[in-house]
């Protein structure tokens, strides 16, 4: 049974993301290196570039919004695809192993990192099995941090073929899930009016 793991950067770099089998790194659009997460990475994926997955996309709901990036559909399949290899231990140099664990970080292991590995956690326990898969994400959730990116989850809802079942069903378990997902829709319906905003929001969360 796959197993996930929600980090922050911070996290990672503490050691939070050592002994997983595997770590799913998810950075901003324009990031810059950074010398103490790459040698936490390093050490957690044994230094088997099939271990980690290295994803850029910025924290928002949209596909672009100023200089921006959201994520893609083709970014959430390579994750996919990404946990399918890694249960399968195909091109692992130990093999497949039982329970393997995928860490799988942001900057904050809020929003981001917590929607790629929803989307793991659904392809995982399959079709008709989405309320595991949410379940199975919030129990881990013991901080309730949590509200994982609206875009990746529409995304993984897509690319599975869930139609749309993963958002009803997160949101029925999710409120700050809702919440974020309704700021979203209205920044999307008029991203000019809420710019000057939302931009100092998205570049406090850069720096911090």
């Amino acid at each position: 049974m796959l197993r996930v793991r929600v980090l922050s950067r911070t996290e990672v770099e503490s050691g939070g993301a050592d002994g997983a089998d595997a770590v799913v790194s998810i950075r901003p659009s324009s990031s810059s290196p950074e010398s103490d997460l790459d040698v936490a990475l390093a050490r957690a994926s044994r230094g088997e570039s099939t271990r980690l997955l290295r994803l850029p996309f910025d924290d928002i709901g949209i596909a672009t919004y100023g200089h921006y990036v959201g994520p893609t559909m083709e970014q959430v399949s390579e994750a996919i695809e990404f946990g399918r290899a890694i249960v399968d231990g195909t091109n692992l140099f130990d093999g497949a192993v039982t329970d393997p664990l995928i860490a799988v970080h942001c900057e904050h292991g809020k929003s981001r990192s917590a929607a790629i590995a929803l989307a793991l956690l659904a392809d995982h326990f399959g079709a008709g099995n989405e309320r595991e898969a949410v379940n199975a994400l919030l129990r881990a959730d013991t901080e309730g941090r949590m509200h994982p990116n609206p875009l990746v989850v529409s995304l993984a809802d897509s690319c599975l073929l869930r139609y749309g079942r993963i958002d009803e069903v997160l949101a029925e378990a999710s409120p700050a899930y809702v919440w974020w997902r309704g700021v979203w829709r209205e920044i999307a319906a008029d991203p000019e009016a809420h710019w000057e905003r939302t931009s100092r929001i998205l570049s406090g969360r850069r720096r911090r």
